[in-house]
Formats: C-alpha cells, structure tokens, sequence
C-alpha cells in the first residue's frame, strides 16, 4: 500500500511540476523565455571605503510565451548588480516577469520544485504520518493568518499569541502522534513551560524595562516595540519546546511500555540523561537558526568597516536575546515534561 500510495505521489508531483513549468497561460504580465544576453556596459563603482562593485547593462533577447504576442521575438535593456542584492542574474533558459519597465524572474516552478522534493522526502520518511505534519504547517500558517488579522482588527497581541500557541501546540502534537496519553502529556508540559517562561520573561521585563537590548532592526516598526518583542519571542520558542516535550513523553512513553514496573526513580534519571543529550542540540539549533536570520546583515556590517564589538551590541543582541529565551524554554522543558510525562502514563500503567 506504502508503495502505491508513493507512486500515486510521485506521478502527481511530475504532473504538477511540468503544469507549474508550463503555466505562462495563467499570468496577465508578459512572459519571456530568455535565449540570448549580451553585455553591453561593464562599470566599477566604488565607495568611501575603497571597496568596488561592478555593475553591468545588458541586452535580454527571448521568446514571449503567453499573451497576444506569443511566439514574437522581444529584446530589453537591464541593469544588474555584481552582489545581486537589489538585482537578480539572469541566464539562458530562464522565464522572466515584464510588467512596465518591471522585470523579475518566473520563480512559481523553483517553488514547486522544492515543496514537491520535500514532500516527497518527508512520506519516504515518515510515511502518512509525515504528510500529516506537512497538514499541521498548513493549518498553523491559517491561524497565524487569523491571528494577525485579529490584531489588525485591535485584540491584543500578547492575548492572541498565548491563544495560538496552545492551538498550534494542540493540533501539531495530535496530527503528529495521535491522541494518547503521550501526547496528552506532551501538550500539557508544552503549555505548562510556556506559562512559566512567560511569568519570567514578564518578570525580567519589569526589572530591566529592555535594558540591554538594541532594536535597530526593528527601526522601522510603526507599533511601540514592547507589542511585538514578548511574543516574538514566545512563538520562536515554541518549535523547540515542543520537539523537547514530545521526545521526553515518547521516551517515558517506550520505557513504561516495555516495564510497566519500572519505578518513577528509574524514570527520573532515564528523562535527566535524555535530557543531557538532547539539551546541547537543541539550543544549538536555535543559536544557528538565529545567528542565520542575521548573517546577511552580519556580513554586509563587516564589508562596510563596523567592528565585531560594535555588530554586536548594536544589532546582534536582539537575536543573542532570542536564542537565550528559548534556551531557557528547552531547559525547563526538560524536567516539567519528565515530571508531567511520568505522572499521566505511570498512573495508568497495571
């Protein structure tokens, strides 16, 4: 069944690929196919700081695909970037966007072509039950939508994210695992440690009233930064407090299904030495999930002659805050989804 089910997959997603690939029909902008460029001007540019840059006008031939003009031959004039951060690079084969003087790339298939890899990797990996967390980001996504729009509409933020969080909680560790007592306990130490990490991150917040932290990346918020900062830092904790969660209630979960008779000391210390392992990977995968989101910024400081030192205490503080809340988060995860776990599953265990 496993095999016609990826199979039925598989077809899908080549049909899907080649009708993306194709769908030039669908667009009101004209669609062009590129099959020629040539450089017509090459020029250096150079700053304060003796640091250069080249950039290049060039002559974009192709094909128009859609439209009334379909099949005519088209040329345009483009101006592009050696860094390519305000410029894309265009090369033979590609399908660019014309609205106006606008040009942009087709990017629909390169997207379809990933989300189709990836779901395909995840039902190789985890069967339905893979596809079924794919159906969770979806639903998480629409009530994230909600959510904003609700406060867009003037409820309260913080409200709002407490509200999603244990709605994301709940239906991300059902479609995941199934409703059991695993999950049950899973969902309960999810919101337990989020409550408590709360209660401290509103208790540092009136002891310090933000001291220490800079927000120049969030300059140009038109909303005071106290609305947003406690819940941006709720939700980017919530992934890795869940996984902590459900791996301590799946763990608890294996050990007292193979010993009904294992004793809570014994439990205790299997959640601490799990603990132990998984604590240091996963605040590692929050610090690079961070220091990446400002790594562009990080890289073009440094070009632009700012210290380290001065990086640091002017824009990487915030992401430094980031990763340390949801450190906390993982660690105190730990021992409430031990405790939480053992509670719920040992009681009913004969």
């Amino acid at each position: 069944m496993k095999k016609v089910i990826f199979i039925i997959l598989l077809l899908v997603s080549i049909a899907t690929l080649i009708f993306v690939y194709n769908d030039d029909f669908l667009y009101s902008d004209q669609i062009m196919k590129v099959t020629n460029i040539n450089v017509l001007k090459e020029d250096i540019s150079q700053n304060a700081l003796g640091l250069e840059e080249k950039y290049y006008k060039k002559e974009i031939k192709g094909t128009i695909t859609n439209g009334k003009n379909k099949s005519k031959e088209k040329k345009i004039v483009y101006e592009e970037a050696y860094s390519s951060v305000v410029t894309d690079k265009y090369k033979v084969g590609d399908k660019l966007i014309l609205s106006g003087s606008d040009v942009g790339l087709k990017r629909d298939f390169y997207v379809t072509l990933i989300v189709v890899i990836f779901l395909n990797l995840i039902y190789i990996v985890g069967s339905f039950k893979g596809l079924l967390s794919v159906v969770s980001v979806v639903f998480n996504m629409c009530i994230f939508y909600i959510g904003l729009s609700l406060y867009f509409s003037g409820v309260n933020l913080l409200l709002l994210c407490v509200i999603e969080m244990i709605i994301f909680s709940v239906l991300s560790l059902l479609l995941a695992s199934g409703f059991n007592k695993k999950t049950l306990s899973a969902i309960v130490s999810v919101i337990v440690s989020t409550t408590v990490m709360l209660l401290i991150l509103l208790l540092i917040v009136k002891l310090t009233n933000y001291k220490g932290i800079n927000f120049n990346e969030l300059s140009f918020l038109t909303v005071p930064v106290e609305d947003i900062i406690l819940p941006e830092l709720l939700i980017g904790s919530l992934g890795a407090i869940m996984d902590v969660a459900i791996t301590i209630s799946s763990s608890m979960s294996e050990l007292i299904e193979k010993d009904n008779k294992i004793s809570v000391k014994k439990l205790n210390k299997s959640a601490k030495e799990i603990g132990k392992d998984i604590m240091s990977t996963m605040s590692n995968v929050l610090f690079f999930t961070y220091l990446c989101a400002g790594l562009p910024i990080f890289v073009l400081a440094l070009r632009n002659g700012f210290s380290m030192h001065n990086y640091i205490t002017t824009n990487f503080s915030l992401e430094l805050t980031r990763f340390l809340v949801g450190s906390i988060g993982i660690v105190m995860t730990i021992p409430v989804a031990a405790f939480i776990s053992i509670r719920i599953m040992k009681r009913g265990a004969k």
